[in-house]
């Protein structure tokens, strides 16, 4: 890797612009998604965002949060090579498995939120029976077991002889295997997605142009604004995944005919770019949270603000008591409606309604 002149898992050589860009771009994309994920994570988790499209949202910042860590173990043992951590018993076998269920799992999850959303929608009738916080975690334990079954096998294929690598023999059954993981995982689920999506847009436009006497059991205002966040992470989603999904599996699975070495450095660097901005949506969901979630927004100023909302409540205290010793002073006593001077203590205030 480090002349050029060893093969990748995508048949290019791997050149060292491809390398650089490879190494940084993806330190950047964790300096961004680290604590972005870690924040949206905890704002999803306040009470009044724990609605069943909430708690979607929430495992989907941990599954995120999860991968990105495992995407910089992955490029410390394969690019940056300055250890293996890879490359010992059991960590060998088990990685490749949490790497690839976590990476199978976020657009799952945009899948699950996504046929919420369609329920919602477009058969308002059925949001009670359908969109609850238990089925929802029913759903995120069901999605967890299934992607974790489709790649347990990977702890056979994966073994230790000089270093972690494939098991001799297999190499042909581990490409069908990829084959069939990534069309399910990477191209029917986001295809699945965008039908949806498409589904819950017409109905929007539809409901939209009807009398408002009409809308009932219609979408409610704070169901549209969710459902716009909602659209938009999962078309996020959608141009994030598809791409690299086609372009990796031309690549991979069509024999390599090109020999120009030039041509070869330029289809590797753009392989790498594709590969970066794949990744980009396990970060960057925060940054489409702020833009179109209304009380995400307003989540997070309550959440930054509460710090200061707790010192400042012990203050009013003491200029309560001053305020009231002055008024005291200022006002010995009320004056009934009769004229009659009546005692301020014995007489009820509405202060504590303000």
């Amino acid at each position: 890797m480090e002349n050029g002149t060893d093969f990748n898992e995508t048949g290019f050589y791997t050149y060292p612009e491809a390398i650089i860009l490879d190494k940084y771009v993806t330190i950047a994309v964790l300096v961004i998604g680290v604590p972005s994920n870690i924040l949206s994570l905890i704002i999803w988790m306040q009470k009044r965002m724990r609605h069943s499209s909430g708690y979607y949202l929430a495992a989907l910042a941990a599954n995120d949060l999860i991968f990105l860590f495992l995407v910089q173990i992955f490029e410390v043992n394969e690019i940056w090579q300055t250890a293996k951590p890879l490359s010992i018993p059991v960590i060998c076998q088990s990685f490749p498995i949490v790497y690839l269920t976590l990476q199978a799992l976020s657009p799952c999850l945009v899948l699950a939120f996504t046929t919420e959303r369609y329920i919602s929608i477009c058969h308002p009738f059925k949001r009670e029976e359908f969109c609850t916080i238990r089925r929802a975690k029913i759903v995120m334990a069901s999605l967890t077991f299934a992607c974790f079954s489709l790649t347990a096998v990977n702890g056979y294929f994966w073994t230790i002889e000089e270093e972690c690598g494939l098991r001799s023999g297999v190499q042909q059954d581990f490409i069908i295997y990829q084959m069939i993981f990534e069309a399910i995982a990477f191209f029917f689920v986001p295809m699945t997605i965008l039908v949806l999506n498409v589904l819950v847009i017409r109905e929007m436009r539809r409901v939209s142009r009807m009398e408002p006497t009409q809308l009932q059991g219609g979408p409610s205002p704070r169901t549209g604004a969710t459902t716009v966040m909602l659209l938009a992470v999962s078309f996020y989603q959608i141009f994030t995944t598809l791409p690299i999904s086609v372009v990796y599996g031309y690549v991979k699975y069509i024999p390599k005919t090109v020999k120009d070495r030039t041509t070869e450095m330029d289809l590797d660097l753009a392989l790498t770019i594709i590969k970066e901005y794949g990744i980009t949506h396990y970060a960057f969901n925060f940054i489409i949270y702020m833009i179109t979630g209304k009380m995400f927004r307003q989540e997070m100023r309550r959440l930054f603000l509460r710090p200061f909302t707790k010192l400042a409540s012990g203050l009013p205290r003491d200029y309560s008591s001053l305020s009231t010793s002055a008024r005291g002073n200022k006002h010995k006593a009320w004056v009934s409606v009769n004229g009659t001077a009546t005692d301020r203590k014995k007489t009820p205030t509405n202060e504590t309604l303000l």
